[in-house]
């Protein structure tokens, strides 16, 4: 099943897969000023959670160069809006693998345009972990992210759920046995801003686990 489901995914959610698989954990960066740190670490994706406008290209130049994987969070680019138009913007100027959103509406239009979406879910209650689960059924999402990511339950709802997405687990991941966890509930990959996991071994996550650490 998982190997059909592979084969069906688009060229820029197989990249992330890939990438995934050499290191599983991606560096949030909400603060520019970490970008460079994130350049040089062994992560092989960035999701970046905060830009400007008139930055897009110079960060989109700069990740490419790096040979690391770009998501840009549509909502926090300051100075562009939250709509169609911006998103074309987006995908001309910045050339990012993915777009991150909440917005459901605007999954198709990244799809259209050879961006890969994110569809961001945060779970508060199990009710919000139903209705996240159908809004990424509604939009075929292929790449979900679990917040926070420090509840495998959750992980491993949307795992079962959604199986031919990659679950990406992030928010409140502090830890190499959090980051282990989450892999180990189904996680394809695992989100944060700590510096630390971003340049660890993919094996330390494993062992963190056996250990209790």
């Amino acid at each position: 099943m998982m190997a059909v489901a592979e084969r069906r995914r688009s060229e820029g959610a197989q990249r992330l897969a890939e990438a995934l698989r050499e290191h599983p954990v991606i560096a949030s960066v909400r603060d520019e000023q970490r970008l460079d740190e994130a350049l040089r670490s062994r992560c092989r994706t960035v999701f970046l959670l905060s830009t400007s406008l008139g930055r897009l290209a110079e960060v989109g130049e700069a990740v490419a160069g790096a040979g690391k994987l770009l998501f840009i969070h549509l909502d926090f680019v300051g100075g562009l809006g939250r709509d169609e138009e911006a998103v074309e913007y987006l995908a001309r100027v910045a050339r990012p693998v993915g777009l991150i959103t909440t917005r459901t509406n605007l999954i198709q239009t990244a799809r259209r345009l050879g961006l890969t979406p994110l569809q961001r879910l945060f779970l508060l209650d199990s009710q919000s972990l139903a209705t996240g689960i159908e809004a990424a059924r509604s939009s075929r999402a292929e790449v979900v992210e679990v917040l926070p990511g420090i509840i495998p339950r959750a992980v491993q709802a949307i795992r079962s759920q959604l199986p031919g997405a990659l679950i990406i687990a992030g928010g409140l991941v502090r830890t190499p046995r959090e980051v282990g966890r989450a892999l180990q509930a189904g996680a394809s990959g695992v989100s944060t801003s700590s510096a630390d996991l971003w340049n660890m071994e993919p094996a330390a996550f494993a062992a963190a686990l056996e250990q209790g650490s």
